[in-house]
């Protein structure tokens, strides 16, 4: 149990613990691990996220800037549900990007002629780079996702490692760094591990028609088209062959499962690291009426995810995708801050307090 008297440094000692237990389970089960922790701690930490930063109106200068932020996680939810038609391609990927700007200009200025300029060159902008593959894959599949997860959590680390600048902080960011490396380039020999088709059908598959189902596998595919990791001997094979070629590929293949290792890694230790420093942002003081209405849903949440994953992802879409979103101005204020922090280490400056971020 994490008590008000833990120090910065035992939480990043913990949190050094947690590095390891997460990497332990990801190597060994990737895909297994991803699916708990998603469903497991994931509800909880939307909620508990989205309350928090309620609380601090969203690190934004305006008082209802968040209303945007929610707009879009409800938009972008119609979207994924398909309760919207005729919507041209790559609007989820326009408007993700606009939101992430828009966000950036909550943090800076509550001048709305400043505002809607900026804006308005983000529109701009973003008509003439949306047609680029990698900006779709970056705003499109990895900013809500690992970005979020992973890069990000790794920013966090690093601010309290500028701002605390002790042993503990620096120590844990090379833990981070090395676990995550060691994932991705340590690919030892894996035939004995088989994932059962409730894995597979949870996290997705390619389908006799040649489609991936709903899930996950369309950031894995994503990772493959970017990184062109295979292609799996098109077109000189026919479509059963190719079938076969795609979900072996996936849930059998070295890189591949280095690759979900990772993935696997990134998700589990973003929520351990969330609510490893309650102690520290304090994220559990609300009123109790809002703290049992978060339990009756999380509870309520697991259940529908150990009784239909598919269900569950539907039923949780909005709240993921919207901590995300609302996540925006935090994640560039702490952009900002290692650029102050880095600055002070080349100035007689002393280190800002122990950081009290979401982390």
């Amino acid at each position: 149990m994490i008590t008000n008297k833990m120090t910065i440094q035992q939480i990043n000692y913990l949190n050094i613990g947690l590095m390891i237990v997460a990497a332990f389970f990801a190597f060994r089960w990737p895909f297994e691990t991803f699916l708990f922790a998603y469903a497991f701690f994931g509800p909880l930490h939307y909620l508990t996220e989205i309350s928090w930063l309620h609380d601090k109106n969203y690190y934004t200068k305006g008082k209802y800037d968040y209303i945007f932020l929610l707009a879009v996680g409800v938009f972008i939810t119609l979207l994924n549900l398909r309760l919207l038609k005729n919507v041209p391609d790559g609007t989820v990927t326009f408007v993700t990007f606009l939101s992430f700007m828009c966000a950036l200009v909550f943090v800076l200025t509550n001048s709305i002629p400043k505002r809607i300029g900026f804006i308005f060159a983000s529109i701009i902008v973003s008509v003439f780079i949306t047609k680029y593959p990698l900006f779709e894959s970056i705003f499109g599949a990895f900013l809500p996702t690992l970005i979020h997860v992973f890069v990000f959590t790794g920013l966090f680390i690093l601010v309290g490692a500028l701002k605390g600048r002790d042993l503990s902080g620096i120590l844990s960011l090379i833990v981070f760094v090395a676990i995550s490396i060691g994932l991705l380039y340590i690919t030892p020999d894996r035939s004995a591990y088989h994932t059962a088709d409730y894995v597979r059908s949870s996290y997705g598959y390619v389908t006799p028609t040649g489609n991936f189902t709903e899930g996950f596998i369309s950031l894995n595919e994503t990772i493959r088209n970017v990184f062109n990791l295979h292609d799996f001997g098109r077109p000189n094979i026919d479509q059963e062959t190719f079938i076969k070629s795609v979900n072996d590929y996936f849930y059998k293949n070295p890189t591949m499962l280095a690759i979900m290792a990772f993935i696997g890694f990134a998700y589990m230790y973003h929520y351990f690291n969330w609510f490893s420093k309650t102690s520290v942002i304090q994220w559990h003081n609300m009123p109790r009426s809002r703290f049992v209405g978060i339990i009756i849903i999380w509870i309520l949440s697991v259940a529908l995810y150990a009784y239909d994953y598919a269900v569950g992802l539907k039923w949780l879409f909005f709240l993921s995708f919207s901590h995300v979103i609302l996540e925006f101005p935090l994640n560039h204020l702490t952009l900002i801050t290692i650029g102050k922090e880095a600055r002070s280490l080349f100035t007689s400056a002393k280190p800002s307090k122990p950081n009290k971020q979401a982390v």
